[in-house]
């Protein structure tokens, strides 16, 4: 009766171990992604209790938290398949319940990207007889993001920079998406995504001479999924520029 009882309690663990592990996806993780995996231990309290990888090596490939409690969480470092294991071992009589799953890390397919808008005049452009020097023209930068994954559907967000050029300023920051914080660099959280896509636009009004080219630079410092805290595979398409282009410094029309 005791053996039926543990063995009960033992497969009792190992579904709540699967099932949680397959409801975050921790079965099939990117790498540089962070997944939480559990089991209701038999006597948490007095029991030895200890996760571990069979495969690879701590530090490099993955980065074991709270490794001794019924709940781990595990940082996947290195593609690969790797076998997590969890023990619990009696206080009195060191017999050893093991359970395994087998999780296979995938490649980081999670990518943001962006890219130069078109140039674009100052807003004096055609205006009859504009009375400035200065025109404040708005602008727009476009972020995109894809999972790899058209069934997973994070949240993300993005910190960048704004750098405005010789005679530019710029004000009036804001995101269609998300809630963007901060005065330089900024971050935008809680974009959200479909389909594993996901897109957010930035946009400013930027002041300066109207006979002066001028540009402001977008730079993206750090993308980030929210669900598994996953970091974009690259940064290699993370800046961007906005041209302003000047109209022509024309004469008024004189009389003779």
């Amino acid at each position: 009766m005791k053996k039926t009882l543990t063995y009960l309690i033992a497969s009792i663990a190992f579904i709540v171990l699967s099932g949680t592990a397959m409801a975050q996806e921790g079965l099939t993780p990117f790498v540089g992604s962070t997944h939480v995996y559990s089991v209701d231990a038999d006597d948490a309290t007095n029991n030895t209790l200890e996760w571990s990888v069979v495969e690879g090596t701590p530090g490099n490939d993955y980065t074991i938290s709270d490794g001794d409690t019924e709940t781990a969480t595990v940082l996947w470092k290195t593609a690969g398949t790797y076998k997590l294991q969890f023990s619990e071992t009696a206080i009195e009589t060191g017999c050893i319940t093991t359970k395994e799953v087998t999780i296979v890390v995938g490649e980081n397919t999670f990518d943001v990207s962006t890219s130069n808008p078109l140039a674009t005049c100052n807003a004096a452009d055609g205006q009859v007889n504009y009375a400035s020097n200065d025109a404040t023209t708005s602008i727009k930068f476009t972020v995109n993001m894809a999972t790899g994954t058209a069934g997973f559907n994070p949240n993300w967000e993005i910190t960048f920079t704004l750098s405005p050029g010789t005679g530019a300023t710029i004000a009036n920051v804001a995101a269609s998406e998300g809630t963007l914080s901060g005065s330089g660099p900024y971050t935008i959280t809680g974009i959200t995504s479909a389909t594993g896509t996901g897109t957010v636009d930035i946009t400013m009004d930027v002041t300066g001479d109207i006979y002066t080219v001028l540009d402001v630079d977008l730079e993206i410092t750090s993308a980030t999924e929210l669900t598994y805290k996953t970091s974009d595979v690259d940064s290699d398409d993370w800046t961007a520029i906005q041209t302003i282009n000047a109209i022509p410094n024309t004469s008024e029309i004189r009389a003779n």
